[in-house]
């Protein structure tokens, strides 16, 4: 009886250690500031990587602050993983914050938090850089911020060091972050406390306002 147990034990830790591994993300290679292998998008990847350009026209685009996009409203259109951009993702904007945090993610985005610069209203907003040809001046930029030696490998993130204070300005156009929201669709993230869960996504254009 004592070997029947063991070997039922035995069955359950193999069992359970195949599932963890199958569900587990694969690993993801940064050879250099501009490629990326075996990264893995979802959830509305099209959108993220839009290649528009910024309008020419400067009045097109609206300056805004962390605190003006956490204050935001949730969409008012139903979203899921596969929806096209809705109108309100159509619009531009020119973002200036204090970066707090920077990530290198699982899809090969460069993920940058951005506080009020004065940090006396609440609220972070997320914007983020793709890995396409298209972006990579833009994360030579970033990756310049930091010490980090390639190749490295993440699987669900990495968070990077990177020299402070640093106050940039980014354009790009709204995005509302459907795979982390509540089901409510608020203008909340449920995986980072006190961060809206609309971003500016993908970021078109960066300046570096002091460093």
């Amino acid at each position: 009886m004592r070997n029947v147990a063991m070997t039922r034990a035995a069955f359950t830790i193999v069992v359970a250690f195949l599932c963890s591994t199958a569900t587990a993300a694969p690993l993801v290679t940064y050879q250099s500031p501009c490629e990326c292998l075996d990264n893995h998008g979802k959830h509305r990847w099209a959108e993220k990587n839009d290649p528009d350009q910024p309008p020419i026209d400067a009045s097109a685009i609206q300056t805004v602050t962390p605190s003006d996009i956490f204050n935001w409203q949730g969409p008012t259109e139903y979203l899921v993983p596969s929806s096209e951009r809705i109108w309100s993702e159509q619009k531009w904007y020119a973002l200036t914050g204090r970066v707090v945090d920077l990530r290198a993610e699982g899809d090969g985005d460069l993920h940058i938090a951005l506080q009020n610069v004065t940090g006396d209203k609440p609220g972070v907003v997320v914007v983020e850089i793709p890995a396409k040809p298209q972006w990579c001046e833009l994360r030579k930029i970033v990756f310049g911020w930091t010490q980090v030696e390639f190749p490295f490998r993440v699987r669900s993130g990495r968070k990077l060091k990177f020299r402070e204070p640093l106050i940039i300005t980014v354009v790009g156009k709204a995005f509302f972050d459907v795979g982390h929201t509540p089901a409510d669709h608020s203008n909340r993230r449920t995986d980072l406390q006190g961060y809206a869960a609309w971003e500016i996504h993908p970021v078109m254009n960066l300046t570096v306002k002091s460093d």
